[in-house]
Protein backbone atom coordinates (compact mmCIF):
# COMPACT_ATOMS: atom_id res chain seq x y z
CA UNK A 1 0.00 0.00 0.00
CA UNK A 2 0.85 3.43 -0.49
CA UNK A 3 -0.73 4.64 2.62
CA UNK A 4 -2.48 7.12 0.97
CA UNK A 5 -5.31 8.43 3.13
CA UNK A 6 -8.71 6.96 1.67
CA UNK A 7 -11.57 9.51 2.33
CA UNK A 8 -14.79 7.21 2.95
CA UNK A 9 -16.95 10.81 3.43
CA UNK A 10 -16.06 12.14 0.27
CA UNK A 11 -16.74 9.03 -1.90
CA UNK A 12 -20.23 10.07 -0.85
CA UNK A 13 -20.05 13.56 -1.93
CA UNK A 14 -20.45 13.26 -6.00
CA UNK A 15 -18.93 15.90 -7.94
CA UNK A 16 -18.13 17.73 -4.57
CA UNK A 17 -21.84 18.59 -3.78
CA UNK A 18 -23.49 16.76 -1.13
CA UNK A 19 -25.94 13.73 -2.16
CA UNK A 20 -29.76 13.61 -1.35
CA UNK A 21 -29.87 12.86 2.36
CA UNK A 22 -27.09 15.13 3.31
CA UNK A 23 -27.05 18.80 4.74
CA UNK A 24 -24.64 20.97 5.46
CA UNK A 25 -24.60 22.42 9.05
CA UNK A 26 -22.02 24.78 10.32
CA UNK A 27 -21.69 24.35 14.12
CA UNK A 28 -19.10 26.63 16.60
CA UNK A 29 -17.63 28.05 13.04
CA UNK A 30 -16.50 24.03 12.36
CA UNK A 31 -19.14 22.43 9.24
CA UNK A 32 -20.47 19.03 8.91
CA UNK A 33 -22.61 16.71 6.99
CA UNK A 34 -25.69 15.96 8.53
CA UNK A 35 -27.40 12.77 7.20
CA UNK A 36 -31.33 12.39 6.72
CA UNK A 37 -32.60 8.24 7.34
CA UNK A 38 -35.70 8.39 4.59
CA UNK A 39 -32.65 6.22 2.40
CA UNK A 40 -30.17 4.87 4.08
CA UNK A 41 -29.17 2.94 0.59
CA UNK A 42 -28.59 6.94 -0.68
CA UNK A 43 -25.74 7.52 1.32
CA UNK A 44 -23.51 3.98 0.36
CA UNK A 45 -20.56 3.46 -2.02
CA UNK A 46 -19.17 0.29 -3.45
CA UNK A 47 -16.01 -0.81 -1.65
CA UNK A 48 -14.39 -1.19 -5.29
CA UNK A 49 -14.12 2.69 -5.35
CA UNK A 50 -11.50 2.66 -2.81
CA UNK A 51 -9.71 -1.04 -3.14
CA UNK A 52 -8.70 -0.09 -7.21
CA UNK A 53 -6.08 -3.00 -7.15
CA UNK A 54 -6.73 -5.21 -4.51
CA UNK A 55 -10.15 -6.75 -3.31
CA UNK A 56 -8.83 -6.74 0.41
CA UNK A 57 -9.18 -4.80 3.69
CA UNK A 58 -6.14 -4.02 5.11
CA UNK A 59 -4.71 -5.67 7.86
CA UNK A 60 -3.41 -2.95 9.92
CA UNK A 61 -4.87 0.40 9.39
CA UNK A 62 -6.68 3.23 11.09
CA UNK A 63 -9.86 4.89 10.93
CA UNK A 64 -10.41 8.92 11.87
CA UNK A 65 -13.32 10.21 12.51
CA UNK A 66 -14.10 13.91 13.26
CA UNK A 67 -17.83 14.33 14.68
CA UNK A 68 -20.40 16.19 17.15
CA UNK A 69 -22.55 14.20 18.46
CA UNK A 70 -25.90 14.46 19.59
CA UNK A 71 -27.51 12.96 22.76
CA UNK A 72 -27.84 9.49 22.12
CA UNK A 73 -30.91 7.96 24.31
CA UNK A 74 -29.45 5.36 26.72
CA UNK A 75 -29.63 1.72 25.24
CA UNK A 76 -29.26 3.45 21.62
CA UNK A 77 -26.57 2.46 19.43
CA UNK A 78 -26.01 5.18 16.27
CA UNK A 79 -23.58 3.56 13.35
CA UNK A 80 -20.66 5.82 12.20
CA UNK A 81 -20.46 3.43 9.31
CA UNK A 82 -20.23 -0.01 7.74
CA UNK A 83 -18.70 -2.43 5.33
CA UNK A 84 -21.31 -4.78 4.29
CA UNK A 85 -21.75 -7.27 1.89
CA UNK A 86 -23.95 -7.15 -0.70
CA UNK A 87 -25.76 -11.01 -0.09
CA UNK A 88 -25.05 -11.19 3.62
CA UNK A 89 -27.05 -9.05 6.28
CA UNK A 90 -23.88 -8.95 8.53
CA UNK A 91 -21.36 -6.27 8.94
CA UNK A 92 -17.83 -6.84 7.92
CA UNK A 93 -16.40 -3.85 9.33
CA UNK A 94 -18.59 -1.23 11.48
CA UNK A 95 -18.19 1.88 14.11
CA UNK A 96 -21.32 2.43 16.04
CA UNK A 97 -21.49 4.89 19.03
CA UNK A 98 -23.30 4.16 22.09
CA UNK A 99 -23.46 6.02 25.37
CA UNK A 100 -22.30 3.58 26.96
CA UNK A 101 -18.93 3.83 24.54
CA UNK A 102 -17.87 3.16 21.42
CA UNK A 103 -17.70 -0.42 19.89
CA UNK A 104 -15.89 -1.31 16.74
CA UNK A 105 -17.28 -4.54 14.28
CA UNK A 106 -15.58 -6.82 12.37
CA UNK A 107 -16.32 -10.19 10.75
CA UNK A 108 -14.09 -12.97 11.10
CA UNK A 109 -13.51 -16.89 9.43
CA UNK A 110 -11.28 -17.78 12.80
CA UNK A 111 -14.29 -16.49 15.40
CA UNK A 112 -16.09 -20.13 16.18
CA UNK A 113 -14.15 -22.15 13.38
CA UNK A 114 -17.26 -21.26 11.08
CA UNK A 115 -17.18 -17.28 11.03
CA UNK A 116 -18.97 -14.59 12.91
CA UNK A 117 -18.76 -11.49 14.08
CA UNK A 118 -16.55 -9.76 17.26
CA UNK A 119 -17.12 -6.58 18.96
CA UNK A 120 -14.31 -4.56 20.11
CA UNK A 121 -15.75 -2.30 23.29
CA UNK A 122 -13.94 0.97 24.52
CA UNK A 123 -16.14 1.81 27.74
CA UNK A 124 -16.80 4.95 28.77
CA UNK A 125 -16.57 7.36 26.11
CA UNK A 126 -18.94 10.46 26.28
CA UNK A 127 -18.67 12.18 23.48
CA UNK A 128 -22.91 13.83 23.91
CA UNK A 129 -21.59 16.87 24.97
CA UNK A 130 -22.91 19.05 21.48
CA UNK A 131 -18.80 19.48 20.96
CA UNK A 132 -16.60 18.83 17.96
CA UNK A 133 -14.19 15.15 18.41
CA UNK A 134 -11.72 13.51 16.61
CA UNK A 135 -11.37 10.09 17.31
CA UNK A 136 -8.49 8.12 15.83
CA UNK A 137 -8.92 3.82 16.04
CA UNK A 138 -5.84 1.59 15.17
CA UNK A 139 -6.17 -1.34 14.32
CA UNK A 140 -3.21 -3.99 14.29
CA UNK A 141 -3.67 -8.02 14.71
CA UNK A 142 -5.51 -8.23 18.26
CA UNK A 143 -4.74 -5.01 19.73
CA UNK A 144 -6.66 -2.14 19.35
CA UNK A 145 -6.25 1.53 20.16
CA UNK A 146 -8.52 4.49 20.59
CA UNK A 147 -7.33 7.94 20.80
CA UNK A 148 -10.09 10.87 21.63
CA UNK A 149 -9.02 14.28 21.07
CA UNK A 150 -5.23 13.55 21.42
CA UNK A 151 -5.56 12.36 24.85
CA UNK A 152 -4.14 9.29 26.33
CA UNK A 153 -4.66 6.03 24.40
CA UNK A 154 -7.17 3.43 25.47
CA UNK A 155 -6.11 -0.03 24.36
CA UNK A 156 -7.91 -2.85 24.17
CA UNK A 157 -6.39 -6.65 23.26
CA UNK A 158 -8.88 -9.57 22.35
CA UNK A 159 -8.55 -12.96 21.67
CA UNK A 160 -10.01 -12.83 17.74
CA UNK A 161 -7.63 -10.78 15.56
CA UNK A 162 -8.95 -8.70 12.92
CA UNK A 163 -8.31 -10.93 9.93
CA UNK A 164 -5.36 -10.80 7.72
CA UNK A 165 -7.03 -11.01 4.25
CA UNK A 166 -10.79 -9.77 4.68
CA UNK A 167 -12.22 -10.02 0.93
CA UNK A 168 -14.19 -6.66 0.28
CA UNK A 169 -15.31 -7.91 -3.17
CA UNK A 170 -19.06 -7.53 -3.87
CA UNK A 171 -19.11 -4.68 -0.65
CA UNK A 172 -20.37 -1.61 0.39
CA UNK A 173 -19.86 1.09 2.30
CA UNK A 174 -22.63 3.36 4.32
CA UNK A 175 -22.68 6.39 5.63
CA UNK A 176 -24.18 6.36 9.52
CA UNK A 177 -26.28 3.42 8.78
CA UNK A 178 -25.74 -0.19 8.04
CA UNK A 179 -28.01 -0.37 5.21
CA UNK A 180 -31.43 0.53 7.29
CA UNK A 181 -32.89 3.40 9.06
CA UNK A 182 -32.31 1.72 12.47
CA UNK A 183 -29.67 2.98 14.35
CA UNK A 184 -28.99 6.09 12.28
CA UNK A 185 -26.26 8.83 13.15
CA UNK A 186 -28.29 11.57 14.16
CA UNK A 187 -25.37 14.19 14.86
CA UNK A 188 -22.69 15.97 12.34
CA UNK A 189 -19.64 14.16 10.58
CA UNK A 190 -17.20 16.13 9.25
CA UNK A 191 -14.18 14.06 8.56
CA UNK A 192 -14.30 9.74 7.97
CA UNK A 193 -10.87 8.49 6.72
CA UNK A 194 -9.50 5.14 6.65
CA UNK A 195 -5.61 5.10 6.46
CA UNK A 196 -4.18 1.72 5.07
CA UNK A 197 -0.61 0.25 7.06
CA UNK A 198 -0.18 2.76 10.24
CA UNK A 199 -1.27 4.57 13.44
CA UNK A 200 -2.67 7.71 11.88
CA UNK A 201 -2.28 9.39 15.69
CA UNK A 202 1.13 10.87 15.16
CA UNK A 203 -0.18 12.76 12.13
CA UNK A 204 -3.20 13.81 13.58
CA UNK A 205 -2.32 14.90 16.78
CA UNK A 206 0.19 18.08 15.75
CA UNK A 207 -2.39 19.75 14.83
CA UNK A 208 -3.35 22.90 17.75
CA UNK A 209 -7.31 21.68 17.55
CA UNK A 210 -7.14 18.46 18.14
CA UNK A 211 -11.20 18.74 18.41
CA UNK A 212 -11.49 18.93 14.74
CA UNK A 213 -7.94 17.82 13.42
CA UNK A 214 -7.88 16.89 9.93
CA UNK A 215 -6.38 14.13 8.07
CA UNK A 216 -8.43 14.52 4.94
CA UNK A 217 -12.04 16.70 4.63
CA UNK A 218 -14.58 16.78 1.73
CA UNK A 219 -14.14 20.16 -0.14
CA UNK A 220 -17.21 21.59 0.46
CA UNK A 221 -16.67 21.46 4.62
CA UNK A 222 -13.29 22.86 4.15
CA UNK A 223 -14.07 26.78 3.53
CA UNK A 224 -16.84 28.94 3.89
CA UNK A 225 -18.29 29.78 0.90
CA UNK A 226 -17.57 32.95 -0.94
CA UNK A 227 -19.99 35.86 -1.18
CA UNK A 228 -21.73 35.98 -4.08
CA UNK A 229 -22.65 37.80 -6.71
CA UNK A 230 -26.10 39.77 -6.84
CA UNK A 231 -27.26 37.72 -9.28
CA UNK A 232 -26.07 34.53 -7.58
CA UNK A 233 -26.54 31.99 -4.76
CA UNK A 234 -24.39 30.37 -2.75
CA UNK A 235 -22.08 27.53 -3.98
CA UNK A 236 -22.81 25.32 -0.96
CA UNK A 237 -25.89 26.48 1.26
CA UNK A 238 -24.97 25.58 4.79
CA UNK A 239 -27.00 26.04 8.16
CA UNK A 240 -25.49 27.41 11.31
CA UNK A 241 -26.31 27.08 15.42
CA UNK A 242 -26.52 30.17 15.50
CA UNK A 243 -27.62 31.57 19.55
CA UNK A 244 -30.27 34.74 19.57
CA UNK A 245 -31.10 36.24 23.17
CA UNK A 246 -34.79 36.71 23.91
CA UNK A 247 -35.95 39.01 26.37
CA UNK A 248 -35.60 42.98 27.13
CA UNK A 249 -32.91 44.68 25.23
CA UNK A 250 -29.11 43.27 25.99
CA UNK A 251 -25.98 45.34 26.06
CA UNK A 252 -24.39 45.83 23.10
CA UNK A 253 -21.05 45.88 22.91
CA UNK A 254 -17.51 44.41 21.51
CA UNK A 255 -18.24 41.40 23.24
CA UNK A 256 -21.75 40.88 21.83
CA UNK A 257 -20.89 41.62 18.39
CA UNK A 258 -22.44 39.19 15.68
CA UNK A 259 -24.81 38.13 18.00
CA UNK A 260 -28.69 38.73 17.69
CA UNK A 261 -31.44 39.75 19.47
CA UNK A 262 -35.41 38.84 19.09
CA UNK A 263 -37.64 41.41 20.37
CA UNK A 264 -40.99 39.58 21.06
CA UNK A 265 -42.92 42.03 21.84
CA UNK A 266 -42.52 43.68 18.73
CA UNK A 267 -41.41 40.83 16.58
CA UNK A 268 -37.97 42.09 15.85
CA UNK A 269 -34.78 40.53 14.75
CA UNK A 270 -31.85 42.54 15.56
CA UNK A 271 -27.55 42.37 14.83
CA UNK A 272 -25.29 43.82 17.68
CA UNK A 273 -22.80 45.32 15.38
CA UNK A 274 -20.16 46.20 18.38
CA UNK A 275 -21.75 49.42 19.59
CA UNK A 276 -25.53 49.36 18.87
CA UNK A 277 -28.49 47.02 17.47
CA UNK A 278 -28.51 46.79 13.90
CA UNK A 279 -32.48 45.80 12.73
CA UNK A 280 -32.20 42.80 10.30
CA UNK A 281 -35.89 41.79 10.08
CA UNK A 282 -38.48 44.29 9.38
CA UNK A 283 -40.75 45.32 12.32
CA UNK A 284 -44.29 45.91 10.49
CA UNK A 285 -46.41 48.21 12.38
CA UNK A 286 -49.10 46.86 14.54
CA UNK A 287 -52.43 48.68 13.78
CA UNK A 288 -54.85 48.13 16.64
CA UNK A 289 -58.63 47.89 14.19
CA UNK A 290 -60.88 47.20 17.13
CA UNK A 291 -60.60 49.08 20.34
CA UNK A 292 -62.47 48.57 23.61
CA UNK A 293 -65.98 50.37 23.74
CA UNK A 294 -68.24 49.03 26.29
CA UNK A 295 -67.76 46.02 29.12
CA UNK A 296 -71.29 44.71 28.58
CA UNK A 297 -72.97 42.69 32.07
CA UNK A 298 -75.22 40.36 31.02
CA UNK A 299 -77.66 38.58 32.96
CA UNK A 300 -76.27 34.95 33.60
CA UNK A 301 -73.21 33.31 31.75
CA UNK A 302 -73.68 34.19 28.06
CA UNK A 303 -73.45 31.17 25.15
CA UNK A 304 -74.30 33.16 22.28
CA UNK A 305 -74.95 36.88 20.84
CA UNK A 306 -76.79 37.62 17.78
CA UNK A 307 -76.34 41.12 16.63
CA UNK A 308 -79.43 42.52 13.87
CA UNK A 309 -81.47 45.36 12.70
CA UNK A 310 -84.99 45.78 12.83
CA UNK A 311 -85.98 48.93 10.10
CA UNK A 312 -87.05 51.84 11.38
CA UNK A 313 -86.65 50.48 14.72
CA UNK A 314 -83.14 50.03 15.91
CA UNK A 315 -79.63 48.19 15.89
CA UNK A 316 -80.37 45.03 18.85
CA UNK A 317 -77.97 42.66 20.59
CA UNK A 318 -79.56 39.78 21.88
CA UNK A 319 -77.42 37.54 24.51
CA UNK A 320 -78.34 33.81 25.03
CA UNK A 321 -77.80 33.71 28.43
CA UNK A 322 -77.67 29.80 30.05
CA UNK A 323 -78.97 30.52 33.96
CA UNK A 324 -82.86 31.60 34.32
CA UNK A 325 -84.31 33.44 35.97
CA UNK A 326 -84.47 36.28 34.77
CA UNK A 327 -83.93 34.54 31.38
CA UNK A 328 -81.99 36.52 28.23
CA UNK A 329 -81.44 39.73 27.26
CA UNK A 330 -81.99 41.67 24.60
CA UNK A 331 -80.16 45.52 24.26
CA UNK A 332 -81.07 48.47 22.12
CA UNK A 333 -77.77 50.30 20.72
CA UNK A 334 -78.92 53.91 22.44
CA UNK A 335 -76.88 57.01 22.24
CA UNK A 336 -73.57 55.06 21.26
CA UNK A 337 -73.89 52.36 23.36
CA UNK A 338 -75.57 49.04 24.19
CA UNK A 339 -78.73 49.78 27.02
CA UNK A 340 -81.14 47.38 28.03
CA UNK A 341 -84.24 47.16 26.35
CA UNK A 342 -86.21 43.80 27.33
CA UNK A 343 -85.96 40.48 28.74
CA UNK A 344 -87.15 37.23 27.87
CA UNK A 345 -87.38 33.79 29.68
CA UNK A 346 -85.18 31.01 28.48
CA UNK A 347 -84.29 27.92 29.66
CA UNK A 348 -80.70 26.67 29.06
CA UNK A 349 -80.31 29.41 25.95
CA UNK A 350 -77.34 28.53 23.52
CA UNK A 351 -78.13 30.74 20.68
CA UNK A 352 -80.31 33.32 19.12
CA UNK A 353 -81.18 33.31 15.60
CA UNK A 354 -82.80 37.09 13.88
CA UNK A 355 -84.59 36.05 10.67
CA UNK A 356 -86.88 37.46 8.00
CA UNK A 357 -90.20 35.84 6.30
CA UNK A 358 -91.79 38.44 4.03
CA UNK A 359 -92.32 41.59 5.62
CA UNK A 360 -92.55 39.77 9.59
CA UNK A 361 -89.05 39.95 11.87
CA UNK A 362 -88.78 36.72 14.00
CA UNK A 363 -86.30 36.19 16.64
Amino acid sequence: TDLRPLDILSEVVPAGRPARGMRVFQAQGVRGFQLAASRPRTLGFPASRLFIHCHRFPEEFSIIVTLRVLGVPAKRNEYLFTLMAEESPGVLVGLRYAPDGLHFLFWSQERAGCGGQTRVTFPNVSLSDNQWHTLVLAVSGQSFSLTVDCSVPMDVVVETPFPASLSVERASFYLGNRRRRKGFFTGLLRQLVLLPGADATPRICTAVNFNVATLSVPTVLQDLPVKPASNEVLKYPYETDTKVTLGSRPPCTRHEKAQFWFNASRRGLYLCNGSAWVSVLEVKQRLDYVEEHQNLATNSETMGVEVFTIPKVGLFAATASRHSPPGSAIYKWTDGKFVPYQTIPTYQAQSWKYFTVGKKVSL
